[in-house]
């Protein structure tokens, strides 16, 4: 059996060689046997290591002079994560040094390791106060915060990122005042249904969870709709067609099912859409999922409201999903730039005229949001935005018109925001 630190050091390797964080544990076999408290160490080692990647490596490469080799890759992440311990968390040095000592053993680097992590304990605070959050940002998404946001929200970003990102649960309205929710889930309202919780287990532990009574969702995830509620005020809900396009996991599908609109969502993986049938089932709501590739989807319906909530490079959700820090995605942001546009265009052609597209993206980088509308606008000039921020732009920035950006560095609410796009866009 592995030691945790051991196990934690090869998931971590798995991480870098593609793999993110739930397949690296799910295929990690010692992972799996571990009880809940040790898999949470786990877990709290390798996204804190993936949170301050750039400043672990920037020590690494201050220290050794020699670059690692591919067979030593394990150990490269050994040390990794044992400088994560000595500088970001509060696991005692001595505990640290000797078990990353101990496992190295079996790899005859032992004294070069024992060596190393002391020279880290000795330069602590030299260390702390050399290194820059910023350099946790990879390349593609920093030049980007820069050119069009400026270095002091790059820098605001970064310092958000390093820190545990907050959980957020959407209770549905027909329990909202039937239970103390704030003392079940020890959390805190955020919004008048929604509370932020302890990310502290699995979801389906929770209480209430098996009998439909919420769901997560983060804030930023429900302004989108909240739009859509706006836009249609005063109509029947039921009389409101909208398609749901990349609706998985359902946050947004259920907040419209919930509000009585006809949805109609669509899915293009198997196992996502099967995940979203089951949801559906467990809130006791209704809706057919359609299974299907939405740019090949055939209908003889016409739609009031289409939400696209399209596949992105997920630069929003870095906090949640820190494995996105180490990949160079600038190869996928150029494929992704071409299907966001291919399925704006889609939807021109299934939408009403006086109809609404709703374009939303977890990405903060500019291709993917404001020039992507922008693109379409100017080719498609029977469309014009629509803004209806007004008491919610608190959570980002508008810009250009009334497109709505937000950041993960809130300062309004504890644990931060997922970064988010959202523009809406009225076909004349």
């Amino acid at each position: 059996m592995f030691n945790t630190r051991e196990i934690a050091a090869r998931v971590l390797a798995d991480i870098y060689e593609k793999c993110d964080l739930e397949t690296a544990s799910n295929i990690n076999k010692s992972f799996i046997k571990l009880d809940k408290r040790d898999r949470a160490f786990v877990r709290l080692i390798v996204l804190n290591t993936l949170r301050r990647n750039g400043q672990i490596d920037q020590v690494i490469s201050d220290l050794i002079k020699q670059p690692f080799k591919k067979k030593d890759s394990f150990i490269l992440n050994l040390i990794r994560i044992s400088i994560c311990q000595i500088l970001f968390l509060d696991i005692t040095e001595y505990s640290t040094v000797n078990t990353a000592v101990e496992i190295s053993k079996h790899y005859n680097r032992d004294k070069f390791v024992n060596a190393l992590l002391r020279n880290v304990c000795r330069k602590k605070t030299s260390l702390h106060r050399s290194l820059v959050p910023e350099s946790n940002i990879p390349k593609w998404i920093k030049t980007d915060v820069i050119n069009f946001l400026g270095k002091k929200v790059l820098t605001r970003i970064s310092e958000s990122i390093t820190s545990e990102p907050a959980l957020d649960i959407k209770i549905k309205k027909d329990y909202l005042k039937k239970k103390n929710w704030e003392k079940i889930f020890n959390g805190k309202f955020v919004d008048k249904e929604l509370i932020r919780v302890p990310n502290d287990g699995p979801i389906n532990l929770k209480p209430f969870f098996t009998e439909g009574m919420w769901w997560v969702q983060g804030i930023s995830s429900t302004l989108p709709v909240l739009f859509i509620d706006s836009v249609f005020k005063g109509v029947k809900p039921s009389t409101v067609k909208i398609l749901d396009v990349g609706a998985s996991p359902g946050g947004k599908t259920f907040q419209l099912l919930e509000k009585g609109f006809d949805v109609t969502p669509i899915e293009i993986s198997k196992r996502r859409a099967q995940k979203l049938k089951d949801n559906i089932s467990r809130l006791n709501l209704k809706s057919n999922v359609v299974c299907e590739d939405f740019l090949k989807y055939r209908t003889k319906r016409s739609f009031d409201c289409i939400l696209i909530d399209a596949p992105c490079t997920a630069s929003g959700l870095i906090q949640k999903k820190p494995e996105i820090l180490i990949r160079d995605k600038a190869p996928d942001l150029d494929r992704l730039v071409i299907k966001q546009k291919l399925m704006l265009e889609k939807s021109k052609l299934l939408i009403k005229r006086g109809g609404y597209i709703l374009y939303c993206v977890c990405s903060i980088h500019t291709r993917e949001g404001i020039r992507q509308i922008e693109d379409f606008l100017l080719k498609n000039k029977e469309f014009r935005l629509v803004s209806l921020y007004k008491g919610i732009s608190k959570f980002g920035e508008r810009i250009a018109n009334g497109m709505l950006l937000i950041t993960p560095d809130n300062k309004d609410l504890k644990g931060g925001v997922d970064g988010f796009f959202i523009s809406l866009l009225r076909k004349d």
